[in-house]
């Protein structure tokens, strides 16, 4: 654009101001002018005057401004733990001067409000000593591990893992899941600083109930608080009983700093796939991001976009190739990727999302992304359009909420990125559409609220009456209820009862669980305790990989392409074979919801056995980390895979298999090297892959280094 039209284009914008009166339509319009010129350092002193008239200062060029709007930049300057100070806009300002004041608060804000920078800036304003985040997700900690190690690792322990030592100065960021650990620590020294990202989630399922209870643990032994949502109007609480939402005050801001066009094609009799089609060749060489449902949609959609989406760069073969070496030669995923075509779900190892990640962002080559609620949900990562392919989650029947579509839909525009981005609805439930904003309401489920004992439920009673009865010892009842109540143990009161009516046979066969080799898991192995166990792990994904322990135990440690082979070689019907996303997916259950469920037994067993000393907990952790080491399993966090790791002993640098070493050993010592020090020693074994370098080089970015 010329000085003259976009002269004139702010005349309109002013003329709407003062004849309209409608300031969001002159936004709008302010933004897609921004977005028309792009290059900030075409603005005149009237566009920098006219963003100023909506708050937006960081949007502005403080050298081509007047000195009056100069002046008002060098005040909203803060410190955000940069190199330089940054400019916050107006509402930005607001909220930080309330928590600097000391006030606790629940924000609402849009996706692309800027909530993180609020973070940052508090904490290098106040500096608090010890500071807890709460995040609902992995992808979500490692976003905000690796923002803050880079901002404040010089000042701070941080830590983000169980098991870590807690020193003068923390900042704990952590899983609802992992805060329990913490908890002695937390109640002894206090925090000075509780923040809760994705504060919404603190309704809807079963880990909301362990959000609930985390913060319902940590609140009371809290000075601040600082909890974070977004799109939510209001906040309606049934319920005095929540000391945690006591003088807190509710803050909800409708102040967008990007604008979305909306463009509804789910009413048109055009085919989904060429409505996507079209899509994409209207789009090409922009980033867009696809949301689907599920996994097995995610792979459909992809592969119908490759057979006319295609590139050729040598950083996403390289990548192809790795994966393809690596993991599964015939990976649908990895041919995908060679096509500058990502797909990013929970069940995949987290380092492959990460790098996904990054290399949606940085490569040119990488535009498109096909994403489950796995990336849609909270991380910060930016696109210019999003395709909305279902109007669900997981199943049909689960339509998404007002508040999960505008969560999704947050991805799209991004301050300093995209001024204006574009949502394609490829299926659209108009009742979500209409409701532009959501009510939230805090009530919980009747397990959060007879775990907490706010009501009484005669059902549970009857449970509890024959629990008692069972166990025949007040003591012994006390000690699981206790446990139970604290989130401790997970399972529900019917499945405890459970357990307990057949804790004589578990009690044969639990010990040989301890042993090092995976065949003498005769547990596993008995059909009689399998239908007792099932009844818990009631659902046929649970079941599956239930049968696959003994396999996983013997043969993940030495590769998934490995554990793939041996699982289908001895496969004797067609069936009982796995491909890598079967594997994926096994994986995560044994990790996750087969060692939740041990670990449960385990103290059951304990507390009904004391006499007998029974101890699982190194199965656990076994099943915890997948069967590989503590260390190697807890760096695919840090972003360094399996494999890498695995290289690296047998280099001699690092003895993964020593039982005694910890995460913050191996992380000094990485320290003491740098990622072409790395690189050197593989090369020096002839170990290196193509495309390590980039591992390697991203891996040191997360310690700061």
């Amino acid at each position: 654009m010329t000085s003259e039209q976009i002269f004139n284009k702010c005349v309109e914008i002013y003329k709407i101001l003062d004849n309209d009166n409608n300031e969001t339509k002159a936004k709008e319009e302010l933004l897609y002018l921004l977005d028309e010129i792009q290059d900030k350092a075409l603005y005149p002193p009237i566009l920098n005057h006219l963003i100023r008239q909506f708050g937006l200062y960081p949007y502005m060029n403080q050298n081509t401004s007047i000195l009056e709007d100069r002046f008002l930049l060098e005040c909203f300057k803060t410190d955000i733990g940069e190199d330089e100070p940054m400019v916050l806009h107006r509402e930005q300002s607001r909220v930080l001067k309330r928590l600097l004041s000391n006030e606790s608060l629940i924000l609402s804000a849009p996706t692309s409000f800027g909530k993180s920078f609020i973070i940052d800036a508090l904490i290098a304003m106040k500096k608090p000593k010890n500071i807890l985040i709460i995040v609902p997700t992995i992808s979500l900690l490692d976003e905000a591990r690796r923002r803050l190690v880079r901002k404040f690792s010089h000042d701070y322990n941080i830590i983000t893992t169980s098991g870590a030592t807690p020193k003068e100065n923390n900042i704990f960021i952590l899983t609802q899941e992992r805060v329990l650990e913490y908890l002695g620590f937390i109640k002894a020294n206090r925090i000075d600083l509780f923040i809760v990202d994705e504060f919404y989630k603190i309704v809807g399922d079963n880990r909301s109930n362990i959000l609930q209870n985390a913060i319902r643990q940590v609140s009371p032994y809290s000075k601040q608080s600082y909890y974070l949502c977004p799109n939510v109007k209001q906040f309606n609480e049934n319920s005095l009983k929540y000391q945690f939402l006591k003088n807190i005050e509710k803050v909800s801001i409708d102040f967008n700093t990007v604008i979305l066009n909306i463009h509804d094609l789910s009413h048109k009799q055009e085919d989904k796939k060429d409505k996507l089609k079209n899509i994409l060749n209207e789009t090409k060489k922009q980033k867009t991001m696809i949301y689907v449902k599920s996994k097995p949609e995610s792979r459909e959609v992809c592969k119908y976009i490759k057979e006319y989406v295609t590139t050729n760069n040598d950083q996403l073969n390289n990548f192809s190739n790795w994966l393809k070496k690596h993991y599964w030669q015939d990976w649908d995923f990895a041919n995908y990727l060679a096509n500058g075509i990502g797909q990013h779900n929970s069940a995949m190892h987290r380092f492959i999302q990460q790098l996904q990640v990054k290399l949606f962002s940085e490569n040119e080559h990488m535009n498109i992304m096909v994403t489950t609620t796995s990336l849609v949900e909270g991380v910060n990562t930016a696109t210019k359009n999003i395709v909305i392919w279902n109007d669900s989650v997981a199943k049909d029947k689960d339509k998404l909420t007002s508040m999960q579509y505008k969560n999704i839909t947050g991805r799209c525009g991004r301050m300093f990125k995209y001024f204006v981005g574009n949502v394609y609805l490829l299926e659209s439930n108009k009742e979500t559409l209409k409701n532009e904003q959501e009510a939230m309401e805090i009530i919980p489920q009747e397990e959060f609220l007879y775990r907490n004992d706010l009501e009484t439920f005669d059902v549970k009673t009857e449970i509890e009456e024959s629990l008692k009865n069972l166990l025949n010892d007040k003591n012994k009842f006390h000690q699981i209820m206790s446990k139970m109540k604290n989130y401790s143990i997970l399972m529900d009161l019917e499945s405890i009862v459970t357990i307990v009516e057949n804790a004589e046979l578990f009690e044969k066969s639990i010990r040989y669980l301890n042993s090092d080799k995976p065949d003498e898991w005769g547990f596993i192995k008995k059909k009689e305790i399998q239908e007792i166990v099932f009844k818990i792990l009631d659902q046929k994904s649970n079941k599956n990989a239930y049968f696959k322990i003994i396999d996983y135990g013997k043969y993940n440690y030495y590769g998934v392409k490995q554990t793939i082979d041996n699982i289908n070689k001895k496969a004797r019907q067609e069936r009982y074979k796995i491909d890598i996303n079967k594997y994926f997916d096994i994986e995560r259950i044994i990790s996750f919801d087969i060692a939740s469920f041990f670990n449960d037994l385990n103290q059951i067993m304990q507390i009904l056995y004391p006499e007998k000393a029974i101890d699982i907990s190194s199965f656990v952790t076994k099943l915890s980390n997948a069967f590989l080491p503590s260390v190697v399993y807890t760096l695919e966090e840090f972003g360094l895979p399996r494999i890498v790791s695995k290289k690296l002993h047998k280099c001699e640098f690092i003895d993964f298999e020593n039982k005694d070493l910890t995460l913050e050993q191996v992380l000094d010592k990485f320290k003491e090297y740098t990622a072409d020090n790395i690189i050197n020693k593989l090369k020096e074994k002839n170990l290196y892959d193509d495309f390590e370098d980039y591992i390697l080089n991203y891996f040191y970015e997360g310690l700061g280094q």
